[in-house]
């Protein structure tokens, strides 16, 4: 850890909707709190146009009232009670006002002062729009957060000016997206990570294992940790899902690695050696 923080490192994810945390880095989450760092999460909607596994569970008119609690109930698991709602309509966060909402990202990492920040790649990994939407405000709100010159009204607000240091991309390995699509297809299911949201071939979908700096293999208790903050989304977990119908050992296998790719710079401070197992390594 540098000289100039001697606080312990802390840890911020930026994400589209309830759930993107908690199949991407939950037990990087849990590890995080565990060795006593901060960590908070910015979720940009509520995600109250998504799926309703079992209509007993939710209505449309309540799907994000519900989705909220059950983001809540993920984030208690892993223990992450810093939580902030950008108020955003799912499916429609790249036609918000783009400034505004680069503000509100802004603000949050100025409040926060996270010294690593996980958003999604630019395909969103499987090409949604709000994943790739916040992925241009999450890089942006990391640039425009740390000069003085943006959005200056917010210093007397009481927050100042902060570069968060390491910029992580979540990155679901492209192979074991295709082997999820195999599992499920020899169990006579078609399975397109995203469904309908999807807009880029399943070939295209995640990030090749060459392209991956960090790979996170996590303890027993942290797997548990995200296995239960996982199915904490149950509106989201329809029982033809391939993560409602693994065995222990397949869950293991796809959910056991959390894997993301460090930004180069400049938008994460410098270059870090890599490959690495450690979202803190060399701060």
């Amino acid at each position: 850890m540098s000289d100039k923080t001697t606080r312990a490192p802390r840890l911020m994810a930026i994400f589209a909707h309830p759930d993107d945390e908690s199949f991407t880095m939950a037990g990087s989450m849990a590890r995080a709190t565990r060795r006593g760092f901060p960590v908070a999460l910015v979720c940009a909607t509520r995600g109250e146009e998504g799926q309703i596994a079992d209509p007993s569970l939710a209505t449309p008119e309540n799907l994000g009232q519900v989705r909220e609690q059950e983001l809540r109930d993920a984030m208690a698991a892993v223990g992450v009670s810093d939580l902030t709602f950008l108020d955003y309509i799912d499916g429609h966060l790249a036609e918000a006002d783009q400034r505004e909402a680069l503000a509100k990202v802004v603000f949050q990492i100025r409040r926060f002062q996270p010294d690593v920040v996980v958003t999604f790649d630019a395909k969103g990994g499987y090409g949604h729009v709000d994943h790739m939407a916040v992925h241009r405000l999450a890089v942006a709100g990391i640039i425009a957060a740390a000069d003085p010159a943006e959005f200056p009204e917010q210093l007397a607000q009481g927050v100042q000016p902060h570069r968060a240091r390491k910029v992580y991309y979540s990155a679901m390995p492209r192979e074991r997206i295709l082997a999820m699509r195999d599992e499920a297809a020899a169990r006579g299911v078609d399975f397109v990570p995203g469904g309908d949201e999807a807009t880029i071939p399943v070939e295209e979908m995640g990030m090749p294992l060459a392209q991956i700096s960090t790979r996170i293999r996590l303890s027993d208790e942290e797997y548990e940790a995200k296995r239960a903050a996982v199915m904490s989304h149950k509106t989201q977990l329809p029982k033809d899902s391939p993560w409602a119908n693994a065995t222990e050992e397949q869950l293991r296998q796809f959910m056991g690695t959390e894997t993301l790719s460090l930004a180069a710079p400049p938008i994460s401070d410098r270059e870090y050696p890599a490959p690495e197992d450690d979202l803190f390594a060399g701060l």
